[in-house]
């Protein structure tokens, strides 16, 4: 009985140990289920995500279309970065230009002005003096108590009531005349005191 009830005992004791190995495996196995299903699990999240980025609209592709733009942007950047240091690599040249001020320009137009305006006023004041200056000659004239001159100041003022225009154009030609005449009379004079001078000269 005692070997019996010992082997009962062992037997019991391998059972168990056997049954608890066995439990023990099926927790592992039950693990291992467990990761296998997370790690699915994160495959299938992996999975969409991927098919999300490669989707018409995802973002590889609008990177994909976009590329080419970002490298003809890049192309540029690095031609204007090119240009830029090869400008700075050269001496510069400064040339100074000097601008005449606006102000100044004003100044100067203003003065112009002032001075076109001054000369027509001196101008018109020289004439006012000799239209009163002639006028008090003709006064006088027509004063002085000799028929003859009041014959003529009379005869002067009916040809110039008659005819104006032709009394004004005769009185500027016989001036224009006059004035050669003078200048001919200079010239003769001057011409003569040079031979004058040739004659001097000879002599010696």
């Amino acid at each position: 009985m005692p070997k019996i009830q010992t082997m009962n005992e062992n037997l019991l004791t391998t059972l168990t140990e056997i049954s608890e190995g066995h439990t023990n495996k099926l927790e592992q196995h039950d693990q291992q289920i467990s990761a296998l299903q997370e790690t699915l699990g994160q495959i299938s999240a992996l999975k969409g995500a991927l098919n999300h980025l490669t989707q018409a609209g995802g973002p590889i592709n609008q990177l994909l279309i976009h590329l080419p733009e970002q490298s003809n942007l890049h192309q540029r950047l690095d031609r204007t970065l090119r240009d830029t240091i090869t400008a700075l690599s050269r001496p510069q040249v400064q040339n100074h230009h000097h601008h005449f001020p606006r102000v100044a320009w004003a100044t100067v137009g203003l003065f112009l002005m002032l001075c076109l305006v001054s000369t027509g006023w001196y101008l018109t004041a020289s004439r006012l003096g000799d239209f009163r200056d002639n006028d008090i000659k003709y006064r006088y004239l027509q004063l002085i108590d000799n028929k003859q001159v009041v014959h003529l100041l009379h005869f002067t003022d009916s040809l110039q009531r008659a005819q104006p225009e032709f009394f004004r154009d005769s009185v500027l030609s016989k001036e224009e005349e006059k004035h050669r005449r003078l200048e001919m009379l200079d010239e003769a004079n001057r011409k003569e005191a040079e031979a004058e001078q040739l004659r001097q000269r000879a002599k010696q």
